[in-house]
């Protein structure tokens, strides 16, 4: 199992939900925070080798705790 954190946060351009993965600079996109997850978490497991993939949100710029 492998725990990556996500930022999110919201586009003001279009409304969106975003969540970003600054570890594997991977992003995922989605109507609302899960939907961003998720997308985000389908994204890492696609590259990850049969590795459970768990995602811990973050809201702001409170990385480094």
């Amino acid at each position: 199992m492998i725990e990556y954190p996500a930022m999110i946060y919201k586009s003001p351009r279009n409304n969106v939900y975003i969540a970003n993965c600054f570890i594997k600079n991977l992003v995922g996109f989605g109507k609302t925070e899960t939907a961003a997850l998720n997308n985000l978490k389908e994204s890492l497991e696609n590259i990850s080798d049969k590795c459970e993939v768990v995602l811990k949100p973050m809201y702001g710029f409170k990385i480094a705790q």
